[in-house]
């Protein structure tokens, strides 16, 4: 393995794909071409994510994807591991936790019967926000387990849970999320994890509370969960839960080296369909090379001046995004409807997205008062991502100018540029931002000069942290232009056509 013990590249089925999409067949191909070795074809990663969240995946695509790699000579444990996220029980039916869970069993019992070791090793619990979430998961592991013992003879060894912390405060406070977990799976069950693994996901806090203050959110969990890793003398292994383009957290190529310098103490990393695809294996071969070079590297604890620091700025950030993102979403929800499915999803209503939780975060109640008025559950991140960039506003650079430009104000020169120094990414990410910011199109979707003088000062402003200014290549302004008249006439191939050779072009959908 890549990384063993731990891997280091975990790839997903993440509905950012340009190139393609996937039927639940094709899903078991895929993940053998991404476990195969480079010399027989394949990605060369060494873990598999099985998505179940909000995604029609069948129960039985986990074992599938065990016998297909067994098949081919990979061994479990060795070669690769299969780690499945599990449905959200506050969002879906707990029988459907319960039927994944006996698939995964199901899984494991047929690894070992061929080599003696499991395949899934890991449960991945999405939206963890207590220890508590991941007790009651870790139980229904347990009495499941016990059953399959019984009736079918599989004796398998502990599954973990990985909680999947993918919120701002959570991120905050993940070292008391862990907490939570050890005290409530040593009281309960008796269970003590020797190490533990935690994936960090950037989107969702993207999506709600803009790019600077989900990137500063990465930094800050980082160095909370090996602060909290020193102090009860365990081994913490995080894992960035990530995609291609900036907003969603650039691990591309040419990002990838300033990438492992502002996410310190990282252990993993997911490797997204949208690299994979619209990139290609030879990029996805520098950003695993660069990723492993990384490791190296400390992390980086922060302290308690910083940690305050990066709150108070995050809460101004916020609000910037805030005020002009709203502004955006009737424009949003329009183009989000065009942009093309790629895995076999849920409706976006299953598993809403909200802005209220970060609107009270800036305790502004003058922008709270004025927002809730026009709010709506959005589209997931990557349909949002695309929407926006399919409007000529790339996300990253919602709310950045004029985020900078008043924290600058209220905290200072000094204060920003230590900000600054934690996210060497930034200037790449506006540069990339930059090269895919269409006004033109833009002002076909906005009307309002209000929201226009908005963008155009955080486009300004952002600008002076980029070495150069890139515009769009004329081939892109024309599929943007495609797609917007496509829209508009309300024909759904040649808008989905659009938007997707667009994203192919960024390396990326959304």
């Amino acid at each position: 393995m890549l990384g063993y013990p731990v891997p280091l590249a975990m790839a997903t089925q993440h509905p950012d794909s340009a190139s393609r999409g996937f039927t639940a067949q094709e899903e078991v191909e895929e993940a053998l071409r991404d476990l195969l070795p480079p010399s027989r074809g394949g990605l060369g990663l060494d873990e598999k994510m099985i998505d179940y969240e909000g995604k029609l995946t069948p129960y039985h695509q986990v074992q599938w994807v065990v016998e297909e790699l067994l098949r081919h000579g990979l061994a479990p444990g060795e070669d690769f591991l299969i780690t499945p996220r599990i449905p959200s029980e506050r969002l879906e039916e707990p029988e459907r936790q319960v039927m994944v869970l006996w698939g995964v069993l199901i899984a494991n019992k047929k690894a070992l019967e061929k080599t003696g070791r499991e395949a899934v090793r890991y449960i991945i619990n999405p939206m963890s926000s207590t220890g508590y979430e991941v007790y009651v998961l870790q139980r229904r592991i347990l009495k499941l387990q016990r059953l399959a013992e019984e009736e079918l003879g599989v004796k398998s060894g502990q599954i973990e849970v990985i909680p999947l912390v993918e919120d701002y405060e959570s991120l905050l406070h993940v070292d008391k999320i862990l907490e939570g977990m050890k005290n409530a799976l040593l009281a309960h069950l008796g269970i003590h994890y020797t190490s533990y693994r935690v994936l960090l996901g950037k989107s969702d806090t993207a999506l709600a509370y803009g790019h600077l203050t989900s990137s500063l959110a990465l930094v800050y969990a980082l160095s909370r969960l090996h602060k909290w890793a020193e102090a009860e003398n365990t081994r913490v292994y995080p894992i960035l839960g990530v995609g291609a383009l900036p907003f969603r957290g650039h691990l591309s190529p040419h990002a990838v080296k300033a990438f492992t310098t502002q996410y310190p103490g990282y252990r993993t990393a997911t490797i997204q369909s949208g690299l994979r695809y619209d990139q290609g294996p030879r990029a996805v071969e520098a950003v695993v090379k660069a990723l492993q070079e990384g490791l190296a590297r400390p992390p980086r604890l922060l302290d308690p001046e910083q940690e305050k620091l990066i709150v108070a700025a995050s809460r101004i950030f916020t609000r910037e995004y805030l005020r002009l993102v709203i502004r955006l979403l009737d424009a949003i929800d329009l183009v989000a409807a065009y942009v093309p499915r790629r895995r076999a999803r849920v409706s976006h209503s299953e598993y809403p997205r909200s802005l209220e939780a970060s609107i009270a975060f800036t305790g502004d109640h003058g922008l709270a008062s004025w927002a809730r008025p026009r709010l709506r559950p959005l589209p997931r991140a990557i349909k949002f991502t695309a929407a926006l960039y399919t409007i000529g506003l790339p996300p990253a650079l919602i709310g950045l100018g004029r985020g900078l430009r008043e924290a600058r104000r209220a905290l200072g020169e000094e204060a920003v540029e230590e900000l600054l120094r934690l996210l060497p990414l930034l200037p790449l990410d506006v540069e990339f931002e930059l090269a895919h910011y269409a006004p033109d199109i833009l002002a076909r979707y906005i009307r309002d000069e209000n929201t226009l003088k908005l963008v155009r000062e955080d486009v300004e402003e952002a600008s002076t942290l980029a070495r150069r200014r890139p515009e769009p290549s004329p081939d892109y302004r024309l599929l943007l232009l495609q797609a917007y008249n496509a829209i508009k006439m309300g024909i759904r191939s040649e808008a989905e056509k659009a938007i997707a050779e667009a994203g192919k072009l960024r390396g990326s959908l959304g």
